[in-house]
């Protein structure tokens, strides 16, 4: 590459002369280049060289710092770096927000140096705690090697206080580390330092510390102690005490109550023991039932490996004194802390009353501990009780049972032997579980479980088709034993069973099966109890006594009116229901004489209840019957006196009313099927046959439904009625009638009724106009349905008329109607002519009648036929009334539900005639 050169003198007293060469490049250009060499050649001689590094390159990677000096100015920063490559660098120093302060140190470092140090002063402009500083050491515009940030440094001084941990013995030891540019401490209420130091952060900020003892007494008192920082005339504080330097801690509490039962042994002074871990310097107090009472409290113990110490606190009363309070608390108040405490109740509440219960324990009996006794205690309070047995004399046991019930247990059980002294029938016993003097809670008395024993014994039910009978014996004692015995032979149970009863007496069960046979025939079986004395009792068959207790029902009833009319004979039947029919036997008496001829007896039949009914009929001839009284004797096996039931024919029947009523035209004109119903009253006795025939023809029986017997109260007169079904599907003409038959009657009974559907067949009506005096009278009968329109006209124009009747009846089921015109002869205009129009649904009909057309005599109105028609009307409103009491009444005797078929039994008016005018 070529270079200026530049010969510059020569070398005085020598052969050689000095030269300058001079190479000049950019900047960028020397960048490219690592190294530049220099060559000399010169003549009739060798070629000399020297090279040199342009950029030396570093053995590893530099390392820069920033930091403040600990002496000296305290604005002045130190860019240290370490590890840099021989050469040219430049030191600059910048701001967190980019800005470069234009100072600018150039170091050349000779080969083998590679450290270097350089300071810098901040200028007052950027001595705020918003900027901290950088430094970057640069070897040229692409290669620098740049420090971290420093702190803050012109930022808020800061504090710190901390506790040295010591043994508690010795005076409190205290640090206060302080930080800033140039912090200084003091401390109050002023105190000797004891240590002191100062420290340069790696952020430049200064740290100082300042170290004091604190007196053990004014610490453990709770004297605060303030570590005050003061830098740039800023101050910032904090302050310690025992209080805040140590972490709360949270006592330990054991407490326990008063043993009563030292003061129910008669103990003067009674103890509360309060056993406390806590911090040093506690304090211990004592209340009862709100009263502070003083205590003692042992020399506090040191606890190993920990901050707290353990010390016991008690409280000491009389007996009576803890008596009369309901809860003790132990009050435990730490320094720089609130008061812990724990409370026992002296007596605790129970939740619900208490139960005692004393018993014998059945499993102590079959172990042959016959005489303890159990004293069981549930819902107690936790706390001390005490468990005392008694008599029903008032004798109390010394033998006396303290327990202390831990918390969450409420139930206890004692056990007690009875001494021999008092195992006697006059004694039962007591147990009394009790809290204090005055709160206990006692149980019931036993029964006298030393008293006599008693004995049981009962037949079990049985299987009808089980060929034994089962006895059950019970026997009640101390410790009873049972024996069986039929008749004087000793019997094998098949079953025992043992039990413990309430009140203390043990219950054995013992059952024995004996054939069936055999204990029908009357062996007599004992059940004999062993126990302090012998009991027994003895049972049979006859002395089972059910058969008092269920006497059995009997009926008698004679034979039926028409069963005697159809072969002649008269049977008599005797119905006996009973549990065991087979224990009865049926005798049959005829006018006070025992007779067997013409006995036809029965089978028995079980019924769903568990009863049993036999039934004996005594066939007797119908001379007999007419002549005879006839009573059925029923005698049972195991007792002889017999029940009686005595019948005899009825000589003085009473003949039976019989009506018949007939539909409504409305239940004809309804689509369904209409009854016809017939009322048969008055009656004795109530044997009865009641059927319907139509045109001298029996219909059958599915046809008509007979009601059950309804008995009036005097029980001498019975009723019923027969509903006939008459089908709306076929409407059958002719006479219907309802047939009784009755032994007060040698001839049915017969009521008939004729022409039911002729009030709802077509019939024409025949229509007659009459006058009368000041009146046109206009007569429609013989027609049927009743439905009918009457309308008079005065020359074809409709005129207001007086009256139109109500359609009547007549005895064929057709019907009459009346309808009046008031007209004034003076006002009847010659040649005028009054029309009757009759609408039916059959047609439509007129009848004119005109002054000329009159005949000159006087008519007169029978005044008898208005007075017919009320009386017609009345009578069959009365009828209907009549039928409706006796479907009521029949409802009351027989207690069903009777329907109401409305009938017309009116008598019905007869029809209007001419001759009704005169």
């Amino acid at each position: 590459m070529e270079s200026d050169t530049k010969m510059t003198s020569d070398n005085s007293g020598s052969k050689t002369q000095l030269i300058t060469s001079t190479l000049t490049l950019n900047a960028l250009d020397w960048e490219k280049n690592l190294k530049v060499k220099c060559r000399v050649i010169q003549p009739c001689n060798n070629i000399h060289e020297e090279t040199v590094i342009i950029l030396d390159v570093p053995v590893k990677t530099p390392t820069v710092e920033i930091r403040r000096p600990l002496e000296g100015d305290n604005a002045v920063l130190e860019c240290s770096a370490r590890d840099l490559p021989s050469g040219e660098v430049s030191v600059t120093f910048l701001t967190n927000t980019g800005h470069q302060f234009p100072e600018v140190t150039y170091v050349d470092l000779p080969r083998g140096q590679s450290t270097l140090i350089t300071r810098f002063t901040i200028p007052t402009s950027h001595q705020k705690k918003e900027h901290s500083f950088k430094c970057k050491v640069q070897q040229s515009p692409s290669r620098d090697w740049q420090s971290g940030f420093t702190g803050n440094i012109f930022g808020e001084p800061s504090v710190e206080v901390l506790m040295v941990p010591n043994t508690g013995k010795t005076d409190q030891t205290l640090v206060c580390y302080g930080t800033g540019l140039n912090p200084t401490i003091t401390w109050k209420p002023t105190s000797v330092e004891t240590a002191k130091t100062v420290m340069q952060a790696a952020d430049g900020r200064v740290k100082v510390s300042s170290q004091i003892n604190a007196p053990r007494p004014k610490w453990n008192e709770g004297e605060v102690y303030t570590c005050q920082v003061t830098d740039l005339r800023k101050s910032v504080q904090k302050s310690i005490s025992v209080c805040t330097a140590s972490e709360p801690i949270t006592p330990l509490i054991n407490l326990r109550k008063p043993r009563l039962a030292a003061a129910k042994r008669g103990s003067e002074q009674i103890t509360a023991t309060c056993s406390v871990e806590a911090a040093p310097n506690t304090k211990v107090s004592w209340v009862l039932n709100g009263n502070v009472k003083e205590g003692s409290t042992s020399q506090p113990v040191d606890k190993p490996g920990s901050k707290t110490q353990v010390f016991t606190g008690t409280l000491t009363l009389k007996a009576s004194e803890w008596e009369k309070h309901q809860n003790v608390q132990c009050l435990v108040k730490q320094p720089c802390s609130s008061e812990h405490q724990e409370t026992v109740n002296i007596l605790d509440v129970p939740v619900k009353t208490p139960t005692v219960q004393i018993r014998r324990s059945l499993a102590d009996v079959l172990k042959g501990d016959y005489a303890v006794l159990e004293c069981s205690a549930r819902d107690l309070p936790s706390g001390e009780v005490s468990v005392t047995f008694l008599t029903n004399t008032g004798h109390q046991f010394p033998e006396v049972t303290y327990v202390d019930l831990p918390r969450g247990q409420s139930t206890l059980i004692t056990r007690f032997t009875i001494p021999a002294s008092h195992q006697k029938k006059e004694y039962s016993f007591t147990c009394k579980v009790q809290q204090s003097p005055s709160k206990h809670w006692p149980s019931g008395f036993t029964g006298n479980i030393f008293g006599e024993s008693s004995v049981e014994l009962s037949v079990v039910p049985r299987n009808p088709d089980s060929e034994a009978q089962t006895l059950q014996c019970y026997g009640t004692g101390f410790n009873p034993n049972i024996t069986w015995l039929a008749g004087s032979k000793e019997k094998n149970a098949v079953a025992q069973e043992t039990t413990m009863q309430a009140d203390g007496r043990v219950k054995v069960s013992s059952y024995v099966t004996v054939p069936l046979d055999e204990w029908r025939e009357g062996v007599v079986y004992t059940c004999k109890i062993n126990d302090f004395s012998t009991v027994w009792k003895s049972i049979s068959d006859c002395k089972v006594g059910e058969h008092l207790a269920q006497p059995p029902q009997q009926y008698l009833w004679g034979p039926s009116f028409t069963v005697m009319k159809s072969d002649g004979h008269a049977p008599v039947t005797c119905l006996v229901i009973a549990h065991k029919v087979k224990d009865f036997t049926i005798t049959w008496r005829v006018e006070n004489r025992v007779t067997s001829q013409g006995v036809i007896p029965e089978s028995p039949r079980n019924h769903n209840n568990g009863s049993q009914s036999v039934q004996s009929v005594l066939m007797l001839s119908k001379q007999l019957w007419d002549k005879y009284d006839v009573s059925c004797e029923v005698k049972h096996r195991c007792i002889n006196k017999a029940q009686y039931v005595n019948i005899s024919k009825i000589r003085d029947p009473k003949r039976p009313t019989v009506q018949v009523f007939k539909p409504s035209d409305s239940d004809f004109s309804d689509s369904h099927d209409s009854t016809l119903l017939c009322l048969i009253t008055g009656f004795y006795p109530a044997d009865i046959s009641v059927h319907w025939g139509l045109n001298g023809r029996k219909l059958p029986a599915s046809r008509w439904n007979n009601s059950p017997l309804g008995s009036h109260s005097s029980g001498r007169e019975f009723s019923m009625h027969s509903a006939l079904t008459l089908p709306e599907s076929e409407r059958e003409h002719g006479a219907f009638s309802c047939i009784v038959e009755h032994q007060s009657s040698s001839n049915p009974i017969i009521s008939t009724v004729d022409s039911i559907h002729a009030s709802v067949i077509n019939s024409v009506p025949s229509v007659e106009l009459m006058k009368a005096r000041d009146e046109l009278v206009c007569l429609v009968d013989d027609y049927s349905p009743s439905a009918i329109n009457i309308t008079w006209l005065l020359d074809g124009v409709k005129v207001p008329h007086k009256h139109t009747t109500r359609p009547a009846k007549g005895p064929d089921g057709k019907f009459s109607v009346k309808s009046q015109l008031h007209v004034l002869a003076s006002e009847w205009a010659p040649g005028s002519k009054y029309t009757c129009l009759v609408q039916h649904v059959t047609g439509s009909y007129t009848q004119n009648i005109s002054k000329e057309e009159i005949i000159e005599q006087n008519i007169y109105y029978n005044e008898n036929l208005s007075d017919a028609i009320v009386e017609d009307t009345a009578e069959e409103t009365w009828n209907m009334a009549c039928a409706f009491i006796a479907l009521f009444l029949l409802s009351l005797i027989y207690g069903c539900s009777v329907t109401l078929v409305k009938v017309n039994t009116a008598r019905p008016a007869r029809p209007f005639h001419s001759r009704d005018f005169r």
